[in-house]
């Protein structure tokens, strides 16, 4: 007579490294014993691929703002709404009745450029954009300030129906390193001046956050993909595009944790749920060709080990079994046994 622990709670999405978490109810096992009188449950011995999980909580946001500063001088005269988005090439706010245009670049304007202004990156940036918004009509994209640059501008205040000049001042637009910005906050009234802090912006794509661990953002990479389950019960592909370490910390001086950015190739499904939580499932690990029997099946042995019981000529045999992954209500099992085989699974 020997004895066996049956493993009564299922793991799930993680693999076992030498101990099985569950609750165990002691049983007298003989390895020759006759089946006994009620139906036995059995499951059949699977051969597929099992992949195992990591779930985690996410917050669908259109991520942290930035604050977008004016510089220019002037009476705002009009400001967007919020959650307005904005292109390159549109206007942002107004100041004096002149239109403030969103422009695409690395640093804000800080001079005034116009024929005879020496050569620099400035001028590049601008004729960059002038090229994006169709204005460039035999323009060299380069630093020097040429006669095309000139009429180059001037289309583009025709386009915006303003004063057509030929030259370009700091004041007459914004600059980000986005092809479109979402409002999120406006910090000034109409009738202020348009220096300082003008609104918060976001990105106009809903995204999703979810905080990870130490080891979690040790081993995560962009480009993994994972399934993100939303509100409604649906599902959506997407991708990690960005793993955040070192964020710094809040308010508080607490130290924000790392954190994954989820990037979704269709928006419509997120964007009519609104800014909610949802869960994201992560492809940790798989084998392929695994032999698989439920979790209930396994036994922890009171010597230590597992085993499963095999059906075998009317009979339970007790075949000891080591485990692989584990996902969901499934396992890994490798020992003396074969696919097709049945075992006890309560």
């Amino acid at each position: 007579m020997r004895s066996r622990i049956r493993v009564a709670a299922a793991a799930t999405a993680v693999l076992v490294l030498g101990t099985v978490a569950a609750a165990y109810v002691w049983q007298p096992w003989r390895k020759d014993a006759a089946l006994p009188g009620p139906k036995v449950n059995t499951q059949t011995v699977m051969r597929e691929a099992l992949t195992s999980n990591t779930i985690l909580n996410a917050q669908l946001s259109y991520g942290d703002p930035d604050t977008l500063i004016g510089g220019g001088g002037g009476i705002l005269t009009v400001l967007p709404p919020l959650g307005k988005v904005v292109k390159v090439g549109q206007r942002v706010y107004e100041t004096d009745g002149r239109p403030v245009v969103l422009l695409k670049g690395a640093r804000p304007f800080w001079r005034e450029l116009r024929t005879g202004v020496s050569p620099g990156e400035d001028v590049r940036q601008l004729e960059r954009n002038l090229v994006k918004l169709g204005s460039s009509a035999g323009l060299t994209v380069d630093d020097t300030f040429t006669r095309s640059t000139a009429l180059a501008i001037k289309r583009w205040q025709d386009s915006l129906r303003v004063k057509r000049t030929g030259v370009f001042a700091p004041g007459d637009a914004v600059v980000t390193k986005a092809d479109a910005i979402r409002v999120e906050t406006i910090h000034v009234k109409l009738g202020a001046s348009a220096n300082g802090d003008i609104l918060d912006y976001t990105d106009t794509a809903v995204l999703a956050f979810a905080n990870l661990s130490t080891a979690q953002a040790g081993s995560l990479m962009p480009g993994k993909p994972v399934t993100v389950a939303l509100p409604d019960g649906s599902t959506i592909g997407a991708q990690i595009t960005q793993i955040q370490k070192h964020r710094g910390s809040d308010k508080d001086g607490k130290l924000l944790p790392d954190r994954a950015v989820v990037e979704f190739a269709d928006q419509s499904p997120v964007s009519r749920i609104g800014l909610s939580a949802v869960r994201v499932t992560i492809p940790s690990d798989t084998v392929d060709g695994a032999l698989v029997v439920p979790v209930t099946a396994l036994l922890a042995l009171a010597d230590g080990g597992y085993g499963v019981e095999v059906l075998r000529d009317g009979k339970r045999v007790l075949v000891p079994v080591k485990v692989g992954l584990v996902a969901d209500s499934r396992l890994q099992i490798t020992g003396d046994i074969k696919e097709g085989e049945e075992v006890v699974a309560p």
